[in-house]
Parts: C-alpha cells; sequence; structure tokens
C-alpha cells in the first residue's frame, strides 16, 4: 500500500513539473523572440482589424518590427490564401500599387510563412506565427531593411 501512494505522489509531481515547463513550440518562439530583440527588432502581439482576420482566419498575430531613420510610406499588405494575386491590402490601407511596384519582388520572395508586411510611422513591420517553422530573426531583419529601403527611395 506504501508502494502505491509514493507512485500516486511521484506522478503528481511530475504531472505538475511538465504542466509547469514550456512546450517545445513555446521554447522555439522564446529563443527566436530573444535573438529577435537581441538584434535590434521589437516584437510584439498585433491584434488584427477585422477585414484581416476575417480572411486569415486568426485574431492575433506575432509583428516583428525595425524602427527606421526616415518615415517610409504607410502600407499595409496580408497574404490571403486560395486568390490568384496572394498579396491584398485592406480598403482604408491604400496600398494596392505596391502589390505590382518596387516593392513586388520582395513579395514574391517572402517566406510562405509571412503573412503580414506594413509600414507606419517610422516602422517596418512583417507578422507570422513565430511558434512554427519559418525564417530567424537575422532573416526577417534583411528583409525589413530590404523593404525599408525599397520605400526609402
Amino acid at each position: 500500500m506504501v508502494w502505491l501512494w509514493i507512485t500516486v505522489i511521484v506522478l503528481a509531481l511530475v504531472g505538475s513539473l511538465t504542466w509547469i515547463l514550456p512546450s517545445p513550440m513555446e521554447r522555439r518562439q522564446g529563443k527566436r523572440r530573444a535573438e529577435a530583440l537581441a538584434l535590434g527588432l521589437k516584437v510584439r502581439i498585433l491584434t488584427l482589424e477585422s477585414w484581416a482576420s476575417e480572411r486569415l482566419e486568426i485574431d492575433r498575430l506575432p509583428q516583428y518590427i525595425l524602427w527606421c531613420q526616415s518615415k517610409p510610406r504607410p502600407f499595409t499588405l496580408w497574404r490571403v490564401a486560395d486568390r490568384e494575386e496572394p498579396w491584398a491590402s485592406p480598403p482604408t490601407a491604400h496600398s494596392w500599387d505596391l502589390v505590382t511596384g518596387a516593392l513586388a519582388t520582395v513579395l514574391a520572395e517572402l517566406p510562405p510563412e509571412i503573412l503580414g508586411v506594413g509600414a507606419e510611422g517610422s516602422i517596418v513591420w512583417l507578422a507570422w506565427d513565430d511558434a512554427g517553422p519559418g525564417p530567424e530573426p537575422e532573416a526577417i531583419r534583411g528583409l525589413l531593411r530590404d523593404i525599408a529601403a525599397i520605400l526609402e527611395t
């Protein structure tokens, strides 16, 4: 009978510890975000507006932000699945001309995990689910620098 109680207590302790410890997905997310912060990027959780939320079927996404020296042209583009043209702009963003302009080459080269790209104020940003597979923060920083360089010219 004593062994039964010892086994139950040990299992309860092990279960409690595994509940508290982060999952492999959460560890990957934390590592990426810490590396991004070390590279000078800012990470925040973006709550999607209803237009994007309906099309992407998600409510919130991590957003990786790079501060720019100048103020780039504001825009917002979202990768919408099952469309002939993968990038779409919300009606209020007025960004349609960027899909066919100089930014089109960068958009075509973005990894499929990147769901959103934009600029506002003095920042450029990329949004994607950083818990899954996808680019590492060094590559994200390079992409953001490319986008900022195109928008500043």
